[in-house]
């Protein structure tokens, strides 16, 4: 039973992480969240900022109700919240501040 635990979970994470060379900003939304289509359009704009440096950046929704196991293995507390490689950001982000985690996620 761990180990079918264990696999789910390396199987979730993938929705984060892959074998790729892009990097991924995952925006985690609901339907309820007032400010999650704000931030979904500010990480938007910051990988259409960063890929005009030839950088190849996606932008992944995930819905906390449609992934509610994700949501509990990457302890989502509050909403909206970005995820991009080990960093987060809680609440309302500005394109500026999602710029400078994919920054650091380059260069990592």
């Amino acid at each position: 039973m761990i180990q079918k635990n264990e696999m789910m979970n390396r199987n979730q994470l993938n929705v984060c992480h892959d074998e790729s060379n892009s990097v991924k900003i995952n925006v985690f939304t609901s339907n309820s969240c007032t400010f999650c289509s704000e931030a979904l359009q500010a990480a938007r704009e910051a990988a259409t900022k960063l890929r005009r440096f030839n950088l190849p950046i996606e932008v992944v929704e995930t819905s906390v109700e449609e992934e509610p196991e994700l949501v509990e293995f990457l302890n989502v507390v509050a909403l909206p919240m970005i995820l991009i490689g080990k960093s987060q950001i809680i609440g309302l982000p500005t394109t500026e501040d999602i710029e400078l985690l994919l920054h650091q996620a380059v260069l990592s």
